[in-house]
């Protein structure tokens, strides 16, 4: 038996604000970094030491994508050595409250140990 394939691809022109949505924050790898963009400003290095398990590849491919949907904007100094930072736009910071709800959810229902909760 086969599976039904989500295209994501396909949801970036819905009608509907939940899938356009999805289409943009798709997978735990963009959560992940607007989690640690929601504090500060960060570089490539910084972001992949703190996205447990991120490949480079996948960082910079997830890093382009939220920089031309304008979720972030890559700022390069001009100093030498030259440092690449990236920053939440408004558009991203107004993505905090996301991961902040998702947080307190977490703390809530989900256990250290990976169980729900029972209060």
């Amino acid at each position: 038996m086969q599976h039904s394939h989500y295209d994501m691809e396909s949801r970036k022109n819905s009608t509907c604000p939940v899938e356009r949505t999805l289409y943009i924050l798709r997978d735990v790898w963009t959560f992940m970094i607007l989690r640690d963009l929601c504090t500060e400003p960060r570089g490539f290095n910084q972001l992949k030491r703190s996205v447990d398990g991120i490949s480079s590849r996948m960082l910079s491919e997830r890093l382009k994508f939220l920089e031309e949907e304008g979720i972030l904007e890559r700022n390069v100094s001009n100093t030498r050595p030259i440092r690449v930072s990236y920053t939440l736009t408004p558009k991203g910071k107004s993505l905090s409250s996301v991961v902040d709800t998702m947080r307190s959810w977490g703390e809530r229902w989900i256990s250290p140990n990976g169980e729900n909760c029972d209060n």
